[in-house]
């Protein structure tokens, strides 16, 4: 079992959407998300209910969290799904964890905009999958 950090900027979207997806799309392995320079108030609950429709995943319970260093020291894979110069403060030990998704910001953006997005997000969180089942 790998355990996976999906990080952006405030964990309320892109990061959480990405926890949800992969941890419906697998028992086998286990992520979690969490915010890279400050945590957010909630979750957009447009986002949520894209994700509910589109893949059937209920993320309406997930919150923000902020990183601690014991996730990050037990993290197999650290995703960065933001741009890391402008929302990643971790610690340069756990860089080479790391790898990077850029994924633009979902706020302002229409439904139709979003759930290509998160359809892109989709994708990628299965190619993590497969990777992963087969180490």
């Amino acid at each position: 079992m790998s355990f996976v950090l999906f990080i952006c900027k405030y964990n309320t979207g892109r990061s959480q959407i990405a926890e949800a997806l992969f941890n419906g799309l697998t028992k086998k392995h286990k992520a979690l998300s969490v915010a890279g320079s400050s945590v957010g108030n909630g979750i957009n609950s447009i986002d949520i209910k894209l994700v509910q429709e589109r893949f059937g995943i209920d993320m309406s319970r997930q919150i923000p969290k902020l990183p601690t260093l014991d996730l990050l020291k037990s993290a197999d894979k650290i995703i960065i799904v933001c741009d890391p110069k402008d929302c990643i403060l971790i610690p340069q030990s756990y860089i080479q964890k790391a790898e990077h998704w850029y994924i633009p910001e979902l706020d302002g953006l229409s439904a139709e905009e979003k759930i290509k997005i998160i359809e892109d997000i989709y994708k990628k969180v299965k190619e993590l999958i497969s990777d992963l089942d087969r180490k």
